[in-house]
């Protein structure tokens, strides 16, 4: 057993063998609760100042927060809290967190879940439960700067609660589930997952006008608080009952709609999402944002597009996500990259394939086979991931209509998905671009060499991609100083050359990028792209670039707007447009090689 235990499970805790550490004041407690919901990573300065002290800080804020950090320090066993040049950050050791004992033992109990066994779900997931002492962080949940981060593991919390009074249903415990159901309800009645398991347990036991009643009472709940009526599934479940469907008594619910029989699969359910990004920082407001969209209350397909310019990080954000909220998907985790798999409509029968249809039950039919997986997804959790998108229209042929599975979609520019959540990706920060580069280089390397660091993640000019190769490059070359690197990055001429390592390169991320406009394919976007890179076009207005390439105004707006599309260029201010500083380099490079090939014919 661990000498300490942190406890946010519940009021905020610290214990070791001494009993309750006390962790002082209010501020020093909402502190610890902040670093406790990022572990392992640091949590900004600004981040932590909005936390202690709202919209409102005093001049003192960062000299204040410094206290506060260092007298956690001297109550906490161990240096666990530390100063980073971007941040604070607290160390763990495994099983030192409630929580992270709580999500290992709940994906254990989930995947018996969704293997059917149910025994082993009810267990595993009793076991998850019992370290729970209440709603997560309960003594300062009222803080609105943490509540974005508390919502998603509360959600985790609750929808493990319900997993368990589920997998006990599935073992015939309908008798022994109605009072924790009603408990359950009360305290979360816009929760319409438990009402219906509720409904099903009195009606196993006997108590069919019982299970009405709580219909009619779950109808005017929802009524009065949100002015909607009962879902489908529940809805579905009250004419069962009506009807006295036998399947009410042969099955027990499913995870979202209850009484309707489900095939169990002997195929376990795929678990296929690669490795998240080690050096992944700095996109939290977007992480918190897209989880909590992913494991809200709201009813039906969740679809969520992450789009921005290559290279700016969007399948590391996407990974991140995906990995967080995994075990709300027991019908397990799907990933395509179709930048390798080829277009999305040959996407269809590889999914159904790894879902265990046969191969004889897929049809060859691409408009069949998606209505197929269609109907596959709508009756499964499951989560897919799909990255690399260019097209709306195939992908929109992949979702379906009603379930609760969740599609996670990148690309580089806004998708026509009805209902999708959009998120537009920038570059990061300077402070976090310093985060990213210390974790792949070593921090102490980079709070050696402060000056050189700044240096570094200034020439990546916030492209996560250039931070990764530069962090990397640093990392497998230990003696190298970081001064080496920044001298190497300092010359405009040689900084794509120096930004490749390892197989990967800036230059080949933006050459991928300009390929659907490359080879004469959009002479004129291509044309466009070329301009932009030239001295005195940094920001350019659409009439100089229709006077240079010799076209009206509309045609040089839609090939500049081509580019933005692409992500190869962005919008400035009013009618201009303008290429990211790294993509200027690139396009530089393209123009020169027009006018050499040129002479080189000639001669």
């Amino acid at each position: 057993m661990s000498s300490i235990e942190f406890r946010v499970l519940g009021r905020l805790e610290v214990h070791n063998e001494g009993g309750t550490i006390a962790l002082g004041s209010l501020k020093q407690r909402n502190l610890l609760a902040a670093l406790l919901l990022h572990p392992g990573r640091t949590v900004p300065i600004r981040r932590l100042i909005q936390t202690l002290w709202g919209d409102d800080p005093p001049l003192s804020a960062i000299a204040n927060l410094r206290t506060y950090a260092n007298r956690l320090r001297s109550v906490l066993p161990g240096d666990r809290i530390i100063g980073r040049t971007a941040g604070y950050e607290i160390l763990l050791r495994q099983g030192e967190l409630d929580l992270h004992v709580f999500a290992e033992r709940a994906g254990a109990g989930r995947a018996a879940l969704a293997r059917g066994d149910h025994a082993a779900a009810v267990r595993h997931l009793g076991e998850a439960l019992s370290g729970c002492r209440g709603a997560v962080l309960e003594d300062i949940a009222d803080n609105e700067a943490l509540a974005g981060s508390i919502a998603p593991v509360e959600e985790l919390r609750l929808s493990v609660a319900e997993d368990h009074l589920d997998a006990r249903l599935r073992l015939g415990e309908h008798r022994e589930v109605i009072a924790p159901l009603r408990e359950f309800v009360a305290e979360h009645p816009l929760r319409e997952r438990p009402w219906a398991h509720l409904m099903t347990a009195l009606y196993r036991s006997g108590d069919p006008a019982g299970a009405l009643a709580v219909y009619t009472d779950c109808r005017r709940v929802l009524a009065d608080r949100l002015g909607l009526e009962p879902s489908p599934d529940l809805a579905e479940l009250h004419r069962a009952v009506l009807d006295r469907d036998p399947g009410l008594t042969a099955v027990s619910p499913a995870a979202v709609a209850a009484a309707v029989p489900v095939k169990t699969s002997e195929t376990p359910a795929p678990q296929e999402l690669p490795v998240r990004c080690r050096s992944f920082a700095g996109r939290a407001r977007d992480a918190t944002r897209l989880t909590a969209f992913l494991v809200g209350e709201d009813r039906g397909p969740k679809v969520a597009v992450v789009h921005g310019p290559c290279g700016i990080g969007k399948s590391a954000l996407v990974l991140e996500v995906a990995h967080r909220v995994g075990a709300r998907f027991p019908g397990g985790q799907l990933y395509v990259d179709l930048s390798v798999d080829g277009p999305a409509s040959r996407v269809p029968p590889r999914l159904l394939r790894h879902l265990g249809v046969p191969a004889s039950d897929i049809p060859w039919a691409p408009d069949e086979a998606a209505a197929v997986l269609r109907s596959h997804l709508a009756h499964r959790a499951v989560l897919l991931v799909l990255d690399g998108a260019a097209e709306s229209a195939a992908l929109g042929a992949l979702i379906p209509a009603m379930g609760s599975c969740a599609v996670l979609i990148t690309s580089r520019s806004p998708l026509m998905l009805d209902g999708a959540e959009h998120v537009a990706l920038s570059p990061l920060s300077d402070e976090d671009g310093l985060d990213v580069l210390g974790r792949l280089a070593g921090r102490f390397k980079v709070d050696a060499e402060p000056g050189a660091a700044a240096e570094i993640v200034r020439y990546c000019h916030g492209i996560p991609a250039a931070l990764r190769i530069a962090g990397t490059l640093l990392a497998y070359r230990p003696t190298r100083p970081l001064s080496w690197l920044a001298h190497r990055l300092a010359p405009e001429e040689r900084r794509l050359n120096e930004l490749d390592f390892g197989g990967e390169s800036v230059r080949a991320l933006y050459s991928s990028a300009f390929q659907p406009i490359a080879a004469g394919k959009d002479p004129l976007a291509a044309a466009a792209f070329r301009l932009l890179g030239r001295p005195g076009f940094e920001v350019c207005r659409t009439a100089q670039a229709a006077a240079i390439l010799d076209v009206c105004t509309l045609k040089a707006e839609a090939a500049l707007d081509r580019l933005v599309d692409l992500g190869l260029a962005e919008w400035g201010e009013e009618d201009t447009y303008r290429l990211p500083p790294l993509m200027r380099l690139f396009s530089a490079e393209l123009a020169a090689i027009v006018p050499a090939q040129r002479a080189a014919l000639a001669w």
